[in-house]
């Protein structure tokens, strides 16, 4: 009966998997470019990567939300955080990069460049506000 009992819960624990990939996005709720950043491209990046990638949002609005922000931002190359900082959106794919702004309509731009990074490809220099992570460090797993 232990050993039924030990293959079921190393099975059951075999199913729960954890994603790969964490996306923050950091947006306002009155923000027009957010709001398509929202419609237009998280929801081919749940449906491409599914449990893969965990979409995590903060209202850049909220208190609590500048924490985060802050955090984030010390975990990047040459960003360099200010009470003038807040450019939104903010999308940061945990461990890889964060690029400041979206461009109404070049969802396809944001997507090849998540696909990029995440199999290890070079990423196009041609994109505007783009930060990578500092060797290491990754919000999700403790920061620096």
């Amino acid at each position: 009966m232990k050993k039924i009992l030990l293959i079921l819960c190393l099975f059951l624990t075999g199913c729960y998997s954890q994603p790969q990939y964490y996306l923050y996005i950091y947006y306002a709720k009155s923000c027009p470019v957010c709001k398509s950043f929202m419609n237009n491209v998280v929801p081919i990046l749940e449906d491409k990567y599914d449990k893969d990638m965990q979409i995590i949002t903060y209202d850049i609005d909220e208190e609590a939300s500048m924490d985060a922000y802050a955090r984030t931002c010390s975990l990047l190359e040459d960003y360099y955080y200010t009470d003038d900082s807040g450019s939104i959106p903010f999308i940061v794919l945990d461990g890889y990069f964060a690029k400041v702004g979206y461009d109404i309509g070049s969802q396809e731009i944001i997507i090849q460049t998540i696909d990029d990074a995440i199999n290890g490809k070079e990423l196009s220099h041609d994109l505007k506000e783009f930060y990578k992570f500092k060797d290491g460090l990754t919000f999700h797993e403790g920061g620096n």
